[in-house]
């Protein structure tokens, strides 16, 4: 059933736009749906989607008897992903969990410059280049000072 919701997720995003998460629960009466893109995506976006998937007749032969439907961007919870996440991280404090030889090191630091390749962060004691391949996990960490 995952797949089939996926494929059709996927047919009613926008270009550019990336299915970054789905969730169902057990039941399958409730649909969480998480959305990137390199450009800012709107609360209108997330409506749009919602509509469109709602009223398609492919979701609604897949839930014939309903579903509660939410789409939304990732929040801070979700690690990144893609290149293009670490770009619209500029300049923003990241935590990074990445293997180095076969071990796990974590640091924070603020994204200076990522390309498809790489990501490179300042820390406090210089700098850091990383591939994205050897990247575990990365999230936006946030300051309330």
């Amino acid at each position: 059933m995952k797949n089939n919701i996926k494929n059709i997720v996927t047919s009613y995003l926008k270009p550019g736009q990336v299915l970054i998460d789905l969730k169902e629960n057990p039941q399958g009466d409730y649909i969480q749906i998480v959305i990137d893109s390199d450009n800012n995506i709107s609360l209108k976006d997330t409506a749009d989607l919602t509509k469109k998937i709602r009223n398609s007749s492919e979701f609604e032969s897949a839930f014939p008897n309903g579903s509660r439907l939410e789409v939304s961007t990732p929040g801070p919870e979700y690690s990144l992903q893609h290149p293009f996440q670490y770009k619209k991280n500029i300049d923003r404090e990241l935590k990074i969990t990445y293997d180095e030889n076969g071990d796990s090191t974590a640091v924070r630091g603020k994204v200076i410059d990522a390309d498809d390749d790489s990501v490179k962060l300042k820390l406090n004691d210089g700098e850091l280049s990383l591939a994205y391949g050897k990247i575990k996990s990365a999230t936006v960490t946030f300051s309330f000072e």
